[in-house]
């Protein structure tokens, strides 16, 4: 059971793993409930990651997606905790590079303004379940831009090992 909009991260998974199959082969689409070093094994090896989860900032009207790079977490990442759970993304990135993981360069994190994260439900508010088929589309669109990106890469990888 969770509270209510926390649930609008895993429904946006849920709904961009249907939605977007023709871009399983290149994205692994995952649920994590926990965080801190839990979420460890779920990021190590990946050159991009998008978090999507609920926020409560009181700045913007329920179901507004919010787009956060990782510098707007910095000022947490010397911030201490008896709860490896509740570590922040920056500290976890840190250790894992620290520990000899492959972590993502390119991060993107997406919060959905939640109305409610007091009730019991796993069903959001009318307000944040109205964005998660405009959330997938970004997120179509997200994916779209990073393999217009890859294939730049590899091209251009080609072009100059033929000018050798």
């Amino acid at each position: 059971m969770v509270l209510s909009d926390d649930a609008v991260g895993p429904l946006i998974v849920r709904r961009a793993e249907e939605v977007l199959a023709d871009a399983k082969e290149c994205v692994d689409f995952k649920e994590n409930y926990s965080g801190g070093l839990d979420m460890l094994d779920d990021i190590n090896g990946y050159d991009r990651l998008l978090i999507v989860d609920c926020v409560k900032t009181g700045s913007c009207e329920p179901g507004t997606c919010i787009t956060y790079g990782l510098n707007d977490f910095e000022k947490h990442r010397h911030e201490r905790s008896f709860n490896s759970h509740i570590l922040t993304l920056p500290t976890v990135l840190d250790i894992g590079k620290r520990c000899g993981y492959k972590m993502p360069d390119d991060i993107i994190i997406w919060g959905i303004e939640a109305d409610d994260t007091t009730t019991f439900s796993e069903e959001p508010t009318d307000k944040v379940k109205a964005c998660i088929d405009g959330v997938v589309e970004k997120m179509r669109q997200t994916i779209a831009e990073w393999q217009k990106q890859d294939a730049l890469k590899s091209q251009n990888a080609k072009l100059k090992t033929q000018s050798l």
